[in-house]
Order: C-alpha cells, then sequence, then structure tokens
C-alpha cells in the first residue's frame, strides 16, 4: 500500500534522531528532548530498528554517526525545516520564492498603483510576477471561479456578500482641459454643466461616479464622446473646449503634459474609495496575504 512505511512510523522519531545527531551524546539529547536517559535510550534503540542501522555507535571519542546515520542526518537537515513549514504557519517570501498574479482593474486605478508596484515591491521581489488584465462586466464572476487573484475597483461597484473587501486609499476628482481653455483654476457646477465632456465609461451603458453625482442633483452633463481609457481621452483634449473629469493619478500624467492644464472640478463631485476584493479561499494563503498587504502598504502614501 502506498506510504505503508510513513502511516505506520513514529515521526517524532525523527526529530529525536536530529538531536541525537547534533548532540552525539546520549545525555545530553535526553536533556534536550526532555526525557529521562533510558527514556533516550529505548527511543535510539527504536529508531535502529526502524532504520536497520545502529546510527549512533559508541567510539573512542564518544559517539559518532555511521554511515547511514550520517545520511539520514544530512537528509532531516533538508526535510524537516520543510515539513515544519508545512505543518506551522506558512509565510510568503518574497525574496526567494516564486508568485504569479493575475488581477482586474480599471486603468485610472492600474495608473496609480502599478508605477508604485514597480518601484516600491518588485525589486525586492524578484520571481513575483504581475499580471493586469482588462476590466469588464464578469471580473467578479472570474474571481469566483478563479480565473482571477483580486480586483481593484471604485466602492460604489456592489461587492457580493460572499466576497471580501478592503478600502486602499481615497481619490478626489480633477478637470482636465486644454492649455488654451478659458475655463477657471475652480470650476463652479453651472460652469461645469454648460462645457463639453469627454466622457471615460468602462462598460458601455454603466453610470459613472461623476454622472452619479450629478444625477443625485438633477444634473447630467453634455458630451457628445464616451471613451473606455483614461489614456485615449488626454488625447482628445489639446486644442478643444473639451473637458476631462478625472481621478488624481491621471490628473498627474495630465499635469506633464504641454498641451494640458488641470483645474479643480466642482466640489458637488465629491470622492470615492478604491478598494480591492478578492474571493475568501485566498484568506489564508500566504502569497495572496502577502498581496494584500503590500497594497495597503503602497496605497498608505497616496493623498487624494
Amino acid at each position: 500500500m502506498r506510504w505503508k512505511q510513513l502511516r505506520q512510523a513514529d515521526l517524532n522519531l525523527l526529530v529525536a534522531f536530529a538531536v541525537f545527531a547534533e548532540e552525539l551524546s546520549i545525555s545530553a539529547a535526553a536533556e534536550r528532548l526532555l526525557l529521562s536517559q533510558p527514556a533516550a535510550s529505548r527511543t535510539l534503540q527504536r529508531l535502529r530498528v526502524l532504520f536497520h542501522d545502529d546510527l549512533l555507535v559508541r567510539g573512542p571519542g564518544g559517539y559518532q554517526l555511521t554511515p547511514a546515520g550520517g545520511r539520514l542526518q544530512a537528509d532531516l537537515n533538508r526535510l524537516l525545516p520543510q515539513l515544519d513549514d508545512l505543518l506551522g504557519r506558512p509565510v510568503f517570501n518574497a525574496a526567494s520564492e516564486q508568485a504569479s498574479f493575475r488581477l482586474a482593474g480599471p486603468d485610472n486605478v492600474c495608473s496609480m498603483l502599478c508605477p508604485l508596484l514597480c518601484t516600491q515591491v518588485l525589486p525586492s521581489a524578484p520571481l513575483v510576477k504581475f499580471n493586469f488584465v482588462p476590466w469588464s462586466d464578469a471580473v467578479l464572476a472570474d474571481l469566483d471561479r478563479g480565473r482571477i487573484d483580486l480586483v481593484l475597483s471604485n466602492d460604489e461597484v456592489l461587492v457580493p456578500a460572499h466576497l471580501e473587501s478592503q478600502a486602499l486609499y481615497r481619490e478626489r476628482w480633477r478637470c482636465i482641459v486644454s492649455n488654451e481653455s478659458s475655463l477657471p483654476e475652480q470650476l463652479s457646477l453651472e460652469r461645469y454643466l454648460a462645457a463639453e465632456h469627454v466622457i471615460v465609461s468602462v462598460l458601455d451603458g454603466v453610470q459613472t461616479i461623476p454622472d452619479k453625482r450629478l444625477a443625485a442633483l438633477g444634473h447630467a452633463r453634455r458630451s457628445s464622446i464616451r471613451v473606455p481609457y483614461f489614456g485615449a481621452a488626454l488625447e482628445c483634449i489639446p486644442q478643444t473646449e473639451f473637458v476631462l473629469t478625472a481621478t488624481s493619478s491621471i490628473a498627474r500624467v495630465a499635469a506633464a503634459h504641454r498641451g494640458l492644464r488641470v483645474i479643480e472640478a466642482p466640489p458637488e463631485l465629491t470622492g470615492f474609495s478604491f478598494q480591492a476584493i478578492w474571493h475568501p479561499r485566498l484568506n489564508t494563503d500566504p502569497a495572496h496575504a502577502w498581496l494584500r498587504r503590500e497594497l495597503l502598504k503602497v496605497s498608505g502614501g497616496i493623498k487624494p
């Protein structure tokens, strides 16, 4: 039968032998194992029966390992730490272990977090890989099926009760306009509603957060163009009177663009948080727990 010898063996004997091999003394080993000397001698005898070898024999200068005992010590020095990790609380060592994570999120949160992962996480985690996939209306279903490890979304996405979530950082809205635009540095709601907008809608037909804020006040934006990505929206702004409403990460990209200017959005467009969402089956997975800690750590320095 498979594993027959393992099932019949007392694995505590392996730990005892590791101590015998280190001490090369029955009395010293007995003290470390919290055994009487006769009990330690009986343990050594059981080991000899188990491995069909004397393992430890008395010589001119004290006890010595037999060749079989030396091989067993070398094997246990390799195996016992692995067994200890297996039975104890596992820890993911990002400096030396491999891991690959599949994440989904819209481009505004990716624009914020991906540079931080590249500069603050990956340098000390050389065998870790992050694979970001496009946002879709199936991301939460993919999370359930194990196709995605973690979803990044705004906190206005309804999270099913069986999933876990954690807030990462706060965001507030900025407006991006052409350098040639006549709009002031602080937009009133009236000026904002009078403008023509480039709207980023990640999911077709789904209301964006600015649109929700305006709808609650009985207003709507005027727009003749909608795009799925903020990167594409930024290219629509120069030499126009369009307004793009974006998060701070996108605003930082725009601030480096010669043809763009960042101004303050109306105060009625209140902020929100980005959150991480995952399946509870991954709660105790060491690598996934490490990922969540790192995301929380890097996002802790983000200011809205």
